[in-house]
């Protein structure tokens, strides 16, 4: 004897396969083991476990790992590439979530293959201007030979801009794919799509679909499912935090049994409702709010039976401009909030679970209600079945109003800059025609962010009221400490640094070079500050120039030039990696000043105490990312 589902849990299955849903996730991804290398099929020898990374990755073509685990390294061999040194994940995957670490010796050339067959570019793109496919978060071309020559390679897509960093620091990526649809005969229905790419904080590709296999792919056929491969033939990379949420398209949560209650009136809170009498009680034609008939202040309570395709942690999430609340199997799940409500997550056993959805209106304007769930292979969607929403309320990205430098000329624009804890009210923001801008804080004198690329949108300084007067770089950024750069501080130097400038320090202006670049001044008690900051000719970062200068007083003077959880040396004294091989700062030989890096509360912080025969000796540096 066969089961029939029901028209309604038939029809909620069918809504909630349309579209995922827009709301952050409440279930991590999850990390694949790199102890071992279980995960993957058949490692070829130039792939190996390490705990790290030694030598000088910077300028070594060839990674040189340490003992331990949690990191890929790949050496390729020197015989010119062959396929047969990819890797390739043990499980396959349809829709995917991956994050991942990755490490590019210089010059090296790799790339992350979804199911095998659609590539995401990884490349030493350090300095490229005017990124293509080819370079870092670059969309593959796709080849045929059979196109004639010269015109094999087609359909690859380009960065928006190039968000990648130096060679042997760690950069991040992550990628949103939707996998192709085959109808029941087999027959693609729907290609292959990157929803988003973002390198590094900055999102290079958003909706991106791609009609075939790209170059290189380990098939040429197209499939609902295939391994994650990384190619391992070109060069050599490092690879770390690899984690990734692998969704099924086939997988939903059914609805069943489902009831409601109507309970017309003001309540304070959720419940209060629950000893009257309900004005109707029946079984809604769908699961939505718009299935019952109603007015004005009410709350509506839905009763049913959630039907989960597998063991594991779901999370809940209601979007509504009244207060909800989710029970299942009468475990407090999404939290009442004043007009709206907290999501929850909670781990549940494969089949039927009761639930309870209380929905409380007590404003006069329209009602709003949707149930988002995600849990194992299922990503984000509803599981009501609600009207569509008229095409009024579909949002626009916001227009952009572009500032660039004009000609060779660098360009200043004044703004607030958006600063953890607190935004920073007197801050310039510097534009070179070289792509390579900065961000610098008058107050403090110090370099708030650094990006390459376009320079602002100027949007929030001229929409409506311009009450924000934020501007937002148009590049990918990296953000600094945002401490002053020059304080004074008892000696020896055992406190921490401070957060905000001195009470004796004030910003003197700054005075133009001929071209524009700016030459900040500023004064901290009896001592002279004179600040260019500047950017490399080859665009890989910024040089600065600091001038101390005046008359030392009874506090020692001090300078501080990064601060992380770890300061490491350069190999050959060249200068320091900054953090978790986050940043460079390169150091010029014959220096008047040493540095020395001071810990404390956790943090190093690489300082140069001021002494009066340095003084007015420029300390100059360079910041390399």
């Amino acid at each position: 004897m066969s089961h029939h589902p029901s028209p309604l849990r038939a029809f909620a299955c069918a809504f909630l396969a349309i579209a995922a849903a827009h709301a952050q996730s409440l279930i991590p991804p999850e990390r694949v083991p790199l102890d071992s290398l279980a995960a993957f099929r058949a490692p070829p020898a130039n792939w190996q476990l390490a705990g790290g990374l030694a030598g000088d990755p910077r300028h070594d073509k060839t990674l040189t790992p340490t003992p331990g685990f949690g990191v890929l390294v790949n050496n390729p061999s020197k015989k010119a590439p062959d396929p047969i040194e990819n890797l390739f994940t043990a499980w396959e995957h349809a829709d995917l979530e991956l994050d991942l670490d990755f490490l590019m010796a210089p010059g090296s050339n790799s790339g992350v293959f979804l199911q095998g067959r659609y590539e995401v570019q990884l490349f030493d793109s350090s300095g490229v201007k005017t990124p293509t496919f080819a370079d870092c978060g670059g969309i593959y071309e796709r080849w045929d030979d059979k196109r004639g020559k010269g015109k094999e390679g087609y359909e690859g897509i380009a960065p928006l801009a190039n968000a990648s960093h130096a060679p042997g620091l760690w950069q991040h990526l992550h990628i949103e794919f939707f996998a192709p649809r085959f109808d029941a005969t087999g027959k693609k229905a729907k290609n292959a799509r990157f929803a988003k790419v973002v390198l590094n904080g900055f999102t290079v590709q958003e909706n991106v679909e791609v009609t075939g296999p790209t170059r290189s792919a380990a098939f040429d056929d197209e499939k609902p499912f295939g391994p994650l491969m990384i190619q391992g033939d070109h060069g050599s990379v490092a690879i770390r935090a690899l984690a990734a949420k692998r969704f099924d398209p086939a997988t939903h949560v059914g609805v069943e049994k489902l009831g409601y209650k109507l309970y017309p009136g003001t309540f304070k809170a959720v419940g209060d409702y629950d000893k009257e009498k309900p004005e109707s009680v029946g079984v809604p034609a769908k699961f939505s709010h718009t299935a019952v008939e109603k007015s004005g202040r009410f709350a509506l309570v839905f009763t049913g039976k959630f039907v989960l395709p597998h063991d594991g942690d779901y999370g809940f999430t209601a979007q509504s401009n009244a207060s909800v609340r989710l029970l299942i199997d009468d475990q407090l799940v999404i939290a009442p909030l004043e007009r709206s409500s907290e999501p929850g997550k909670i781990f549940l056993k494969a089949g039927a679970h009761a639930f309870r959805l209380d929905q409380l209106h007590t404003s006069g304007g329209k009602p709003t209600l949707d149930l988002l769930v995600e849990g194992p292979g299922l990503a984000p969607q509803s599981v009501m079945a609600n009207e569509p929403r008229p095409s009024r309320e579909v949002t626009k990205k916001p227009t952009q109003i572009p500032i660039e430098p004009i000609g060779n000329r660098v360009r200043l624009q004044r703004s607030f800059v958006p600063f953890e804890p607190k935004k920073r009210l007197y801050c310039i923001n510097v534009g070179s025609p070289t792509g390579v801008n900065y961000s610098y804080d008058l107050e403090t004198g110090t370099v708030l962010r650094v990006w390459r690329g376009g320079f602002l949108d100027a949007r929030e300084l001229w929409e409506g009221r311009a009450e924000n007067q934020l501007t937002i770089p148009t590049g990918p950024s990296l953000t600094f400490g945002g401490k002053p750069t020059v304080a004074l501080i008892e000696f020896p130097l055992t406190g921490g640094w401070p957060d905000q400038a001195d009470a004796m320090q004030s910003s003197q202006g700054y005075t133009l070079e001929a071209d524009g670049q700016p030459v900040f001044l500023s004064k901290l008690s009896d001592i002279t500050i004179r600040d260019r900051v500047s950017p490399m000719v080859e665009g890989s970062g910024l040089t600065r120039s600091l001038t101390i200068g005046g008359e030392l007083n009874s506090w020692s003077t001090w300078v501080l030039l990064a601060e992380a959880d770890t300061i490491t040396p350069q190999p050959g004294g060249t200068g320091w990696v900054i953090g978790d091989r986050e940043w460079y700062l390169d150091w010029p030989s014959g220096s008047a000043h040493t540095p020395v890096i001071h810990t404390r509360n956790g943090k190093q912080q690489l300082v140069i105490r001021i002494t009066k025969p340095a003084l007015n000796a420029p300390i100059n540096y360079s910041l390399v990312w």
